[in-house]
């Protein structure tokens, strides 16, 4: 296959991707075809919900009662820390990002890509690994 010409000589990303989808119009093939019809990451819809599957899942792993003790206090006072934080992952997504974009991406890309200064191949290809 024959490769497109490339329309500028470089584009400098700051992660927020939102500005930049022309490059997967540009690219095209398979790779971005369904891009813009991907569902949106979901938000739990409240933080009790989140708890009721995070307790069982969490409660077997306490190593005494005292761990016990205090995972369900931390489990009792959360919803009151939290409500503060749900609301703004809400508006982040309905107000900040919209239809366009995933709430989570503009953290992922920068922390979890740009700001990261690790060497790549050792830290994040799943294909690399060393031999005893």
């Amino acid at each position: 296959p024959t490769l497109k010409k490339w329309p500028t000589p470089m584009i400098e990303s700051n992660g927020d991707y939102r500005n930049e989808t022309h490059i997967e119009k540009l690219i095209g093939g398979p790779l971005y075809s369904a891009q813009q019809s991907l569902p949106r990451l979901p938000i739990p819809s409240s933080i009790d919900e989140t708890l009721s599957t995070f307790l069982p899942t969490a409660l077997p792993l306490a190593e005494s009662d005292e761990e016990v003790k205090a995972l369900l206090e931390a489990c009792r006072v959360f919803p009151a820390q939290a409500e503060e934080l749900h609301k703004r992952l809400v508006r982040r997504r309905d107000v900040e990002f919209g239809d366009d974009s995933s709430w989570l991406a503009l953290w992922w890309n920068t922390a979890g890509y740009l700001q990261v200064r690790d060497p790549v191949v050792v830290n994040v290809s799943y294909f690399f690994h060393f031999s005893d």
